[in-house]
């Protein structure tokens, strides 16, 4: 029997207890919409102090408001990696069918939610005896988003949604890098119940390590065409 191009067009129903197999445009388009409402609430919790009067003493009252403009920065890039990582993964997926769109619902979930054990965290800074539960709460909050895109990733590869004309030695190293990334997360929220600074440094870490640059994808075929470039 002849192998099957992985070329050829994919077919709806090609693959039996999926659904209607689809393309990746769609949960594109909603993933980007999740992030983009997620990366733009964190600023709804950065309050403008009151001007009152002359306005003396406005600089020292927005200095005091430093906690809030911290969590709009961390949690920014807390979202702001995962997107970057996830647009780089569109090129990876070519399909798309139900589990996996459950799996990337569960993600796009933990996405929304992301901000707020990040806003308990740097609000607990001021308040000493706060700290431990809010750093366990993070951690844990970090460690199931990475689990999630884990999950995604699982399942995408699992059911054939990444690209077939992709080497799978590439595959097994892209896999391997998710699992290193996860184990690192999940680890942090163990040692956070044991000593707390060190868990959520280590959280934070786990979070920086995705400033590296994925690896440029290889192809056991012809790659596809990029968008727009004919």
């Amino acid at each position: 029997m002849r192998a099957p191009d992985p070329q050829a067009p994919v077919h709806r129903d090609e693959v039996e207890g999926q659904g209607a197999i689809r393309g990746t445009s769609r949960m594109e388009a909603f993933a980007d919409g999740v992030f983009a409402i997620a990366f733009t609430l964190p600023i709804f919790n950065v309050a403008l102090p009151a001007l009152n009067g002359s306005g003396a003493g406005f600089g020292d009252r927005l200095v005091a408001g430093w906690p809030e403009n911290l969590n709009y920065l961390l949690a920014s890039m807390v979202i702001g990696l995962y997107w970057v990582h996830h647009h780089f993964s569109g090129a990876i997926y070519r399909t798309t069918g139900h589990y996996f769109l459950l799996a990337t619902v569960l993600f796009l979930t933990m996405i929304g939610y992301i901000s707020f054990p990040v806003r308990a965290f740097t609000e607990s800074l001021l308040h000493e005896d706060a700290l431990p539960d809010s750093a366990v709460f993070l951690s844990m909050s970090l460690a199931l988003t990475s689990l999630s895109w884990l999950l995604k990733w699982t399942v995408g590869n699992a059911q054939g949604h990444v690209d077939t004309r992709l080497d799978p030695a590439y595959v097994a190293r892209l896999t391997r890098r998710y699992r290193r990334m996860t184990a690192w997360n999940v680890t942090a929220a163990g040692v956070v119940w044991l000593w707390w600074p060190l868990g959520v440094t280590m959280s934070w870490i786990g979070v920086l390590a995705k400033l590296r640059v994925p690896e440029t994808p290889r192809y056991r075929t012809q790659a596809p065409v990029i968008e727009g470039e004919g």
